[in-house]
């Protein structure tokens, strides 16, 4: 199953076990919440110009169909 998904794909399923991890941490007091919501936000970052990229290759595949 895992395997047909796309880089985008695990990458994004690897942010969300990131981000409850993150949050954990930081429900359990050990982290401050600016430190949480800086690492998710470069998470994120991260996961949009992997998005960007992905969405770059599908549009080429549409091109030379």
């Amino acid at each position: 199953m895992y395997e047909e998904l796309t880089q985008f794909e695990r990458a994004l399923a690897r942010f969300g076990d990131k981000v409850q991890l993150i949050v954990g941490l930081e429900v359990g007091d050990k982290i401050s919440p600016e430190q949480a919501y800086q690492e998710i936000k470069d998470m994120m970052k991260d996961l949009k110009k992997l998005r960007k990229k992905e969405k770059e290759t599908w549009i080429l595949e549409d091109i030379d169909g």
